[in-house]
């Protein structure tokens, strides 16, 4: 795939994790499987790892991310293996969790009163592909049955 059809299927990812953070943004969690996501999700993931001079693509996709929603962005790897015990964690800013390889069981809560009806406890098993989109105030744990690779995504004000 070229550059250009690259640039233009990131686009289009991006584009549908913002319309899930418009939706959904300090509401609720949510599940997009973003348009694109064949050409960009194996780009990311074979990046993984690599350094340069350059920036990198990881980094490039949390900078145009943060300038679609007006925020900043960081981008961080993560590997998660089986057997690890991941306790509930706070998660304290709006957070995109993309699965880069695997599959990866996520167990999410609100914390707190003050959230809309209906709003509640969510376990999802991610596929390589699928973003979940998590509010700050929730509390999150992930697991795994085979070694997993995530990237978070996390807007700053």
């Amino acid at each position: 795939m070229d550059a250009t059809a690259f640039q233009a299927d990131l686009e289009t990812f991006l584009t549908d994790m913002v319309w899930t953070f418009t939706t959904h943004g300090g509401r609720s969690a949510a599940v997009v499987w973003p348009r694109g996501e064949a050409s960009v999700v194996p780009a990311l993931a074979a990046a993984h790892g690599q350094d340069g001079a350059e920036q990198h693509p990881a980094d490039a996709v949390a900078h145009r991310l943060g300038t679609l929603v007006d925020r900043g962005a960081r981008a961080a790897y993560r590997t998660v293996r089986p057997g690890e015990a991941e306790e509930e964690t706070h998660v304290s800013a709006d957070t995109f969790l993309l699965t880069l390889s695997g599959a990866v069981e996520a167990r999410l809560a609100p914390l707190g009163p003050g959230w809309p009806a209906g709003v509640g406890r969510l376990r999802h098993r991610l596929r390589a592909g699928e973003v979940l989109y998590l509010p700050a105030g929730f509390s999150s744990a992930l697991s795994v049955r085979t070694p997993a690779l995530v990237m978070e995504l996390t807007l700053s004000a």
